[in-house]
């Protein structure tokens, strides 16, 4: 990418990446890389724009996480992410993550009985890590576990 943008290869310095859903339901299979700017074909909306904090990595910092127009206040003090485009995997704390794969209709990436628990219980256990309550006793604050976890477990 570095050596495009100094050799004046591309229009931007920008480069964007689609993904098939549904391959069976087009045409065309896989998905697209542009270098150099975007394909208005793929997306709605616009795109917001953040510089580069660590190169090599393609890390950025980020100050939320938003899901179907709401906050979920991960990264309400500011944190790194990285936009790995080598993986098929979107890494980061369970609850949120799993409220992402929910939220664009990823299957097949938990169990029933997961994606239960997240749409059920997900906004409260992220509201609960987000006050500073005590990780290991939210399993009992919300119902779902039969100790509290602050005993030692054999």
């Amino acid at each position: 990418m570095y050596n495009m943008v100094e050799q004046g290869l591309i229009q931007e310095a920008v480069f964007s990446f689609w993904f098939n859903r549904k391959p069976e339901e087009e045409e065309e299979e896989g998905g697209e890389i542009v270098f150099g700017g975007v394909d208005p074909s793929h997306y709605k909306g616009n795109h917001t724009y953040v510089p580069v904090t660590r190169k090599g990595y393609w890390q950025f910092d980020m100050e939320d996480v938003i899901i179907d127009g709401n906050s979920t206040g991960y990264c309400a003090d500011g944190c790194s992410a990285i936009a790995d485009s080598g993986t098929s995997l979107l890494a980061g704390p369970t609850t949120v993550i799993t409220m992402i794969n929910h939220a664009i209709g990823a299957s097949g990436v938990v169990s029933k009985e997961c994606k239960t628990i997240v749409a059920e219980y997900g906004q409260t256990i992220l509201d609960l890590l987000l006050s500073e309550a005590q990780p290991r006793k939210i399993c009992s604050q919300i119902g779902l576990c039969a100790f509290d976890g602050t005993r030692g477990v054999k």
